[in-house]
């Protein structure tokens, strides 16, 4: 390429020939930067997760293994559930050390502390044989890993929330993190497991404090738009919606969950063995639900996700027989992905509009964890197999009114869009307002990044007379308009009105 551009300088054409082969080189050399750092974003925050729920699922089912030679199978079972509210405690106490500590030094700095409890924690439950103190080092393991989790869930959020590849990254992510624990377990040890994970994830927590990617880290997140009490309210009202969503399908649930976690228990997880390769399924949950996600901004998600609570719901464990054990395992695993990746992509795509991020964007894997101990403390599962289903038929309207009274089910909905290649005619017929706000939508800016989108390209102020005109600071409108850059792929404010301008034209 350098070497056709120097001929085409060495012959004798005009000066517009020489600008035009230099001005076109620089927008391929700009456009091949630009596709690096989006596909560099893009696989760290997959990594990122992948490494995450690695860590989430080696520490626990490591906990629960090594417990066998620890504690008598009450105490196992009893633990494992401990364990799980620590590690909702530790979502919710992360966002309280955000809320706490202002500084940005200390913000940054929570994200190593809580990997060093748990890397010492972890390390510490080889030697132990003394079931209060494996317990004790056990619980803070689950709260430690619960603290990472949050930061993990918050960064996700912040980094994909209006994205259209936020369910890949997930699904993609987390089946990684799943293929990898089965592979580790099947032909090495989970022992050999943990190191790994202790040092993929102190590597990973360890680069985002020294390389601080994105300024919400150490800084308070950017309002989403304009306070109200009516935009307060909608929010409360889907952030309900959504919690009892969690709930319903946690109901559902329960009765294959608790039951293969007592055989597991019962039988030292050897004849029955939660872990096994039926595990492999909950990627296909993922995948479906991660995938169906990135259509029409996640438009699809709660439908798919009611289809797959159905078969939970007239599917039964049968354990009388292995073979329909290993089968219900599968469906099981098939309907806990979709579950997952359903309160996930939910979740993290409301967080940013309410204010606290750093709670909510963690609050589906919350809600979940506590529905399950407390639904497992109640002995659910012990109940006759036609109240349960009674049960699960009743959880699964409950979950259909929910999404219906929250307007997910609204799939016949148009919504305007500004194709690629809209004809001269179609695009002269829209006004400027229209226009900017598909061009917004297109790229996921918020409505507070809009409104400064349209100061950007509508006047010609500099940055404080634009900080002054919207009553913000020069600081905060200053990461406003990097938030803009980088969604529109832009370096400047020439290329952000060019950007502009060639949207929806036909590409030659």
């Amino acid at each position: 390429m350098e070497v056709q551009y120097y001929k085409l300088w060495k012959q004798p054409r005009d000066m517009e020939m020489k600008k035009a082969v230099l001005s076109r080189a620089a927008g391929v050399s700009s456009a091949i930067i630009m596709l690096k750092d989006k596909i560099k974003k893009r696989s760290f925050l997959t990594a990122f997760f992948a490494v995450y729920m690695f860590e989430y699922m080696v520490t626990l089912t490591f906990i629960d293994q090594n417990n066998i030679g620890v504690s008598d199978s009450f105490w196992q079972l009893a633990l494992h559930y401990i364990d799980y509210v620590l590690v909702a405690a530790g979502f919710v106490f992360f966002a309280l050390l955000r809320k706490i500590f202002k500084d940005e030094k200390m913000r940054v700095r929570l994200l190593i502390l809580p990997n060093l409890v748990y890397v010492l924690s972890v390390i510490t439950l080889y030697f132990l044989q003394s079931v209060i103190a494996y317990s004790i080092m056990a619980m803070l393991a689950a709260f430690s890993l619960g603290v990472l989790g949050g930061m993990v869930y918050f960064c996700m959020s912040l980094a994909l929330a209006q994205t259209s590849y936020m369910g890949k990254v997930m699904a993609v992510g987390a089946s990684l993190a799943v293929l990898l624990q089965y592979l580790l377990q099947e032909h090495l040890n989970m022992m050999f497991g943990i190191p790994v994970a202790l040092a993929l994830g102190f590597s990973a927590t360890l680069w985002l404090a020294v390389r601080k990617p994105w300024a919400w880290l150490g800084e308070d997140c950017l309002p989403y738009e304009k306070e109200s009490s009516e935009l307060r309210k909608d929010i409360r009202r889907k952030l309900l919606i959504l919690s009892v969503t969690v709930v319903a399908l946690s109901v559902i649930g329960t009765f294959y969950d608790t039951q293969m976690t007592r055989l597991n228990v019962q039988t030292n997880y050897q004849e029955f063995d939660y872990y096994s390769w039926p595990r492999l399924f909950v990627i296909a949950g993922y995948v479906l639900i991660g995938f169906i996600g990135d259509i029409k901004k996640q438009k699809y998600v709660p439908i798919a996700t009611l289809c797959v609570a159905l078969f939970a719901v007239f599917n039964p464990i049968l354990f009388g027989d292995l073979e329909d054990y290993y089968f219900n395992m599968c469906l099981y695993y098939t309907c806990l992905g979709a579950n997952i990746a359903y309160y996930n992509l939910m979740f993290w795509n409301i967080a940013q509009k309410t204010g606290q991020p750093e709670l909510w964007a963690g609050m589906g894997r919350v809600i979940s964890g506590l529905a399950d101990c407390v639904l497992a403390a109640a002995c659910i599962a012990d109940l006759p197999l036609n109240i349960i289903i009674g049960i699960d038929i009743l959880m699964f309207i409950v979950l259909v009114i929910s999404l219906a009274a929250g307007g997910y089910l609204l799939i016949g909905q148009k919504t305007e869009k500004l194709e690629q290649g809209m004809s001269p005619e179609r695009e002269s017929a829209l006004t400027p307002q229209q226009r900017l706000k598909l061009y917004a939508e297109s790229h996921s800016l918020t409505p507070r990044e809009t409104e400064v989108l349209e100061k950007l390209l509508t006047t010609e102020d500099g940055v404080q007379e634009i900080a002054d005109s919207l009553y913000i600071s020069r600081r905060m409108l200053q990461r406003y308009i990097a938030s803009i850059y980088e969604k529109t792929e832009t370096k400047t404010r020439i290329g952000l009105f060019q950007s502009y301008a060639g949207f929806g034209k036909k590409e030659k």
